[in-house]
Protein backbone atom coordinates (compact mmCIF):
# COMPACT_ATOMS: atom_id res chain seq x y z
CA UNK A 1 0.00 0.00 0.00
CA UNK A 2 1.22 3.80 -1.00
CA UNK A 3 2.38 5.80 1.88
CA UNK A 4 -0.73 7.63 3.39
CA UNK A 5 -0.35 11.50 3.41
CA UNK A 6 -1.93 12.84 6.71
CA UNK A 7 -5.35 13.39 5.13
CA UNK A 8 -7.64 13.76 8.41
CA UNK A 9 -5.83 15.79 10.95
CA UNK A 10 -7.74 18.81 11.00
CA UNK A 11 -10.33 17.99 8.59
CA UNK A 12 -13.21 17.08 11.00
CA UNK A 13 -12.05 17.73 14.47
CA UNK A 14 -13.41 14.30 14.95
CA UNK A 15 -10.46 12.41 16.50
CA UNK A 16 -11.79 13.38 19.75
CA UNK A 17 -15.05 12.36 20.34
CA UNK A 18 -15.86 9.83 17.15
CA UNK A 19 -15.13 6.41 18.83
CA UNK A 20 -18.24 4.43 19.39
CA UNK A 21 -17.97 5.08 23.26
CA UNK A 22 -17.75 8.34 23.47
CA UNK A 23 -20.27 9.26 20.95
CA UNK A 24 -22.76 7.64 23.08
CA UNK A 25 -22.13 10.92 25.47
CA UNK A 26 -22.73 13.34 22.86
CA UNK A 27 -26.01 14.06 24.44
CA UNK A 28 -24.57 14.57 27.88
CA UNK A 29 -21.82 16.89 26.25
CA UNK A 30 -24.18 18.84 24.83
CA UNK A 31 -26.17 19.61 28.02
CA UNK A 32 -22.92 20.02 29.94
CA UNK A 33 -21.63 22.73 27.48
CA UNK A 34 -24.56 24.91 27.74
CA UNK A 35 -24.72 24.43 31.50
CA UNK A 36 -21.75 26.75 31.48
CA UNK A 37 -23.41 29.72 30.04
CA UNK A 38 -27.54 29.58 30.34
CA UNK A 39 -29.44 28.19 33.70
CA UNK A 40 -32.93 26.80 32.27
CA UNK A 41 -35.85 26.60 33.71
CA UNK A 42 -37.46 23.35 33.87
CA UNK A 43 -39.82 24.07 30.75
CA UNK A 44 -37.06 25.21 28.91
CA UNK A 45 -34.54 22.25 30.21
CA UNK A 46 -37.66 19.99 29.32
CA UNK A 47 -37.44 21.45 25.28
CA UNK A 48 -33.91 21.15 25.50
CA UNK A 49 -33.44 17.49 25.96
CA UNK A 50 -35.78 17.33 23.88
CA UNK A 51 -33.98 18.94 20.98
CA UNK A 52 -30.75 17.44 22.03
CA UNK A 53 -32.53 13.84 21.61
CA UNK A 54 -33.63 14.57 18.39
CA UNK A 55 -30.06 16.18 17.25
CA UNK A 56 -27.76 13.24 18.70
CA UNK A 57 -30.59 10.66 16.46
CA UNK A 58 -30.56 12.77 13.07
CA UNK A 59 -27.17 13.36 13.19
CA UNK A 60 -26.02 9.60 14.04
CA UNK A 61 -28.51 8.03 11.22
CA UNK A 62 -28.10 10.94 8.22
CA UNK A 63 -24.86 13.40 9.07
CA UNK A 64 -22.27 10.42 9.82
CA UNK A 65 -22.59 8.78 6.37
CA UNK A 66 -21.19 12.48 4.72
CA UNK A 67 -18.62 12.14 7.48
CA UNK A 68 -17.41 8.40 5.93
CA UNK A 69 -18.10 9.08 2.28
CA UNK A 70 -15.75 12.00 2.63
CA UNK A 71 -12.91 10.61 4.26
CA UNK A 72 -12.97 7.67 1.80
CA UNK A 73 -12.98 10.00 -0.68
CA UNK A 74 -9.81 11.57 0.07
CA UNK A 75 -8.16 8.37 1.14
CA UNK A 76 -9.26 7.74 -3.12
CA UNK A 77 -7.28 10.55 -4.12
CA UNK A 78 -4.29 9.98 -1.74
CA UNK A 79 -4.07 6.25 -2.93
CA UNK A 80 -4.60 7.10 -6.54
CA UNK A 81 -2.40 10.34 -5.71
CA UNK A 82 -4.58 12.77 -7.10
CA UNK A 83 -4.97 14.64 -3.90
CA UNK A 84 -3.61 18.27 -4.51
CA UNK A 85 -3.36 21.64 -2.43
CA UNK A 86 -6.71 23.10 -4.10
CA UNK A 87 -8.39 19.83 -3.67
CA UNK A 88 -7.53 20.02 0.10
CA UNK A 89 -9.45 23.05 0.09
CA UNK A 90 -12.03 22.10 -1.14
CA UNK A 91 -12.71 19.08 1.04
CA UNK A 92 -11.63 21.89 3.93
CA UNK A 93 -14.61 23.75 3.00
CA UNK A 94 -17.14 21.13 2.39
CA UNK A 95 -16.13 19.82 5.94
CA UNK A 96 -17.42 23.18 7.40
CA UNK A 97 -20.37 22.65 5.48
CA UNK A 98 -20.71 19.77 7.55
CA UNK A 99 -20.77 21.77 10.39
CA UNK A 100 -22.69 24.59 9.44
CA UNK A 101 -25.59 21.64 8.51
CA UNK A 102 -25.54 21.20 12.37
CA UNK A 103 -27.36 24.67 13.29
CA UNK A 104 -29.65 24.43 9.80
CA UNK A 105 -31.18 21.17 11.12
CA UNK A 106 -31.54 22.73 14.72
CA UNK A 107 -32.19 26.34 14.59
CA UNK A 108 -35.34 26.24 13.45
CA UNK A 109 -36.51 24.58 16.96
CA UNK A 110 -33.79 26.62 18.41
CA UNK A 111 -35.82 29.94 18.03
CA UNK A 112 -38.38 29.48 20.88
CA UNK A 113 -36.43 27.94 23.08
CA UNK A 114 -34.00 31.42 22.56
CA UNK A 115 -36.88 33.96 22.26
CA UNK A 116 -38.18 32.55 25.63
CA UNK A 117 -35.07 33.72 27.63
CA UNK A 118 -35.10 36.06 30.34
CA UNK A 119 -32.93 39.27 30.32
CA UNK A 120 -31.36 36.96 32.96
CA UNK A 121 -30.47 34.24 31.15
CA UNK A 122 -29.38 36.59 28.31
CA UNK A 123 -27.09 38.51 30.76
CA UNK A 124 -25.55 34.78 31.86
CA UNK A 125 -24.71 34.04 28.30
CA UNK A 126 -23.45 37.12 27.22
CA UNK A 127 -21.10 37.26 30.35
CA UNK A 128 -19.86 33.40 29.90
CA UNK A 129 -19.30 35.11 25.71
CA UNK A 130 -17.09 37.48 26.82
CA UNK A 131 -15.34 35.95 29.24
CA UNK A 132 -14.37 33.77 26.65
CA UNK A 133 -13.46 36.40 24.63
CA UNK A 134 -10.88 37.81 26.73
CA UNK A 135 -9.37 34.80 27.87
CA UNK A 136 -8.85 34.14 24.48
CA UNK A 137 -7.51 37.88 24.00
CA UNK A 138 -5.15 37.17 26.92
CA UNK A 139 -4.43 33.93 25.33
CA UNK A 140 -1.97 35.67 22.88
CA UNK A 141 -1.71 39.31 24.08
CA UNK A 142 2.38 40.17 24.32
CA UNK A 143 3.63 37.03 22.24
CA UNK A 144 5.77 38.11 20.03
CA UNK A 145 6.02 36.61 16.65
CA UNK A 146 8.26 33.74 17.40
CA UNK A 147 6.45 32.34 20.02
CA UNK A 148 3.38 32.45 18.42
CA UNK A 149 5.64 30.34 15.81
CA UNK A 150 7.03 28.22 18.35
CA UNK A 151 3.36 27.52 19.81
CA UNK A 152 2.13 26.65 16.41
CA UNK A 153 4.98 24.09 15.65
CA UNK A 154 3.82 22.30 18.81
CA UNK A 155 0.32 22.13 18.12
CA UNK A 156 1.05 20.52 14.79
CA UNK A 157 3.80 18.44 15.77
CA UNK A 158 1.52 17.03 18.78
CA UNK A 159 -1.02 15.91 16.15
CA UNK A 160 0.99 14.41 13.65
CA UNK A 161 2.56 12.26 16.44
CA UNK A 162 -1.13 10.88 17.36
CA UNK A 163 -1.49 10.01 13.61
CA UNK A 164 1.61 9.27 12.95
CA UNK A 165 3.05 7.97 15.91
CA UNK A 166 5.99 9.92 16.22
CA UNK A 167 7.42 12.73 13.97
CA UNK A 168 10.89 12.81 12.80
CA UNK A 169 13.50 15.91 12.62
CA UNK A 170 12.97 16.11 9.03
CA UNK A 171 9.21 16.65 9.84
CA UNK A 172 9.64 18.96 12.71
CA UNK A 173 11.51 20.75 10.13
CA UNK A 174 8.92 20.95 7.42
CA UNK A 175 6.08 22.08 10.18
CA UNK A 176 8.38 24.62 11.10
CA UNK A 177 8.84 25.85 7.45
CA UNK A 178 4.59 25.74 7.06
CA UNK A 179 4.48 27.74 10.02
CA UNK A 180 7.30 30.04 9.37
CA UNK A 181 5.45 31.03 5.64
CA UNK A 182 2.10 30.91 6.82
CA UNK A 183 0.06 34.16 6.40
CA UNK A 184 -0.49 35.61 9.85
CA UNK A 185 -4.66 36.26 10.46
CA UNK A 186 -4.66 36.27 14.44
CA UNK A 187 -5.73 40.42 14.47
CA UNK A 188 -8.48 39.38 11.93
CA UNK A 189 -9.46 36.50 13.39
CA UNK A 190 -10.04 38.60 16.79
CA UNK A 191 -11.81 40.90 15.10
CA UNK A 192 -13.69 38.83 13.52
CA UNK A 193 -14.81 36.68 16.59
CA UNK A 194 -15.43 40.53 18.27
CA UNK A 195 -18.16 41.51 15.21
CA UNK A 196 -19.80 37.77 15.58
CA UNK A 197 -20.33 38.25 19.42
CA UNK A 198 -21.50 41.89 19.06
CA UNK A 199 -23.80 41.01 16.15
CA UNK A 200 -25.09 37.68 18.91
CA UNK A 201 -25.55 40.22 21.35
CA UNK A 202 -27.54 42.65 19.17
CA UNK A 203 -29.57 39.37 18.05
CA UNK A 204 -30.45 38.13 21.58
CA UNK A 205 -31.75 41.80 22.30
CA UNK A 206 -33.99 41.40 19.23
CA UNK A 207 -35.10 38.05 20.22
CA UNK A 208 -38.97 38.78 20.64
CA UNK A 209 -38.76 39.26 16.42
CA UNK A 210 -38.87 35.43 15.67
CA UNK A 211 -38.34 36.96 11.71
CA UNK A 212 -35.49 39.22 12.44
CA UNK A 213 -33.71 36.21 14.97
CA UNK A 214 -34.26 33.93 12.65
CA UNK A 215 -32.26 36.15 9.83
CA UNK A 216 -29.46 37.26 12.14
CA UNK A 217 -29.31 33.60 13.58
CA UNK A 218 -29.18 32.16 10.21
CA UNK A 219 -26.18 34.37 9.01
CA UNK A 220 -24.25 33.88 12.48
CA UNK A 221 -24.73 30.20 12.16
CA UNK A 222 -24.64 29.22 9.00
CA UNK A 223 -23.08 32.03 7.35
CA UNK A 224 -20.14 32.96 9.08
CA UNK A 225 -17.38 33.50 7.07
CA UNK A 226 -19.66 36.27 5.23
CA UNK A 227 -18.60 38.39 8.45
CA UNK A 228 -14.90 38.08 7.59
CA UNK A 229 -13.29 40.23 4.98
CA UNK A 230 -12.24 39.31 1.74
CA UNK A 231 -9.37 39.59 2.61
CA UNK A 232 -9.54 37.46 5.90
CA UNK A 233 -11.07 35.17 3.56
CA UNK A 234 -8.27 34.97 0.79
CA UNK A 235 -5.61 34.48 3.01
CA UNK A 236 -7.47 31.60 5.06
CA UNK A 237 -8.02 30.00 1.27
CA UNK A 238 -3.75 30.47 0.58
CA UNK A 239 -3.21 29.29 3.86
CA UNK A 240 -5.26 25.93 3.64
CA UNK A 241 -3.56 25.46 0.21
CA UNK A 242 -0.28 25.55 2.03
CA UNK A 243 -1.45 23.13 4.44
CA UNK A 244 -2.29 20.83 2.06
CA UNK A 245 0.88 21.34 0.44
CA UNK A 246 2.51 20.46 3.96
CA UNK A 247 0.53 17.04 4.26
CA UNK A 248 1.32 15.88 1.01
CA UNK A 249 5.37 16.98 1.64
CA UNK A 250 4.91 14.85 4.79
CA UNK A 251 3.03 12.01 2.95
CA UNK A 252 6.43 11.69 0.69
CA UNK A 253 8.83 11.58 3.91
CA UNK A 254 6.73 9.00 6.05
CA UNK A 255 8.59 5.44 6.93
CA UNK A 256 6.36 2.34 6.98
CA UNK A 257 5.70 2.21 10.20
CA UNK A 258 4.30 6.05 9.58
CA UNK A 259 2.02 4.76 7.21
CA UNK A 260 0.91 1.68 8.99
CA UNK A 261 0.25 3.65 12.08
CA UNK A 262 -2.06 6.02 10.51
CA UNK A 263 -3.79 3.75 8.46
CA UNK A 264 -4.78 1.68 11.59
CA UNK A 265 -6.04 5.13 12.77
CA UNK A 266 -7.51 6.40 9.79
CA UNK A 267 -9.66 2.72 9.21
CA UNK A 268 -11.16 2.49 12.93
CA UNK A 269 -12.43 6.28 12.35
CA UNK A 270 -14.06 5.45 9.03
CA UNK A 271 -15.66 2.18 10.55
CA UNK A 272 -16.44 3.58 14.26
CA UNK A 273 -18.26 6.12 11.92
CA UNK A 274 -20.14 3.91 9.77
CA UNK A 275 -20.83 1.50 12.40
CA UNK A 276 -22.16 4.56 14.49
CA UNK A 277 -24.50 5.30 11.35
CA UNK A 278 -25.91 1.60 10.54
CA UNK A 279 -26.80 1.76 14.90
CA UNK A 280 -28.42 5.30 13.86
CA UNK A 281 -30.67 4.16 10.92
CA UNK A 282 -31.58 1.39 13.20
CA UNK A 283 -33.12 3.02 15.68
CA UNK A 284 -34.76 5.56 13.22
CA UNK A 285 -36.44 2.51 11.63
CA UNK A 286 -37.33 0.99 14.87
CA UNK A 287 -38.88 4.49 15.96
CA UNK A 288 -41.14 4.29 12.91
CA UNK A 289 -42.47 0.51 13.36
CA UNK A 290 -43.33 1.56 17.40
Amino acid sequence: MKKAVLLVVLLFGLTACSTKFSYHFLDWAIGWELDDYVSLDKNQQKVVDGLIDKFVLWHQSEELGHYVAQLTEVEQLIQTNTLTPALWAEHVTLAKRHWFRLFEFALPEMLPIISSLTDEQVKQILTQSRKDEQELIKEFAGKTPEQLQQEADENLIEQFDDWLGSVTDEQKTLIHQYNQQRLSTLDMWLDYRHEWLRQFEVALGQRSDIPLLTERLTLLMTRPDELKSEKHRAILRQNTEAFGGLLLTINASLSAKQSKHFYKKLNKLIQDLRELNQEGIEKVAKAAKD
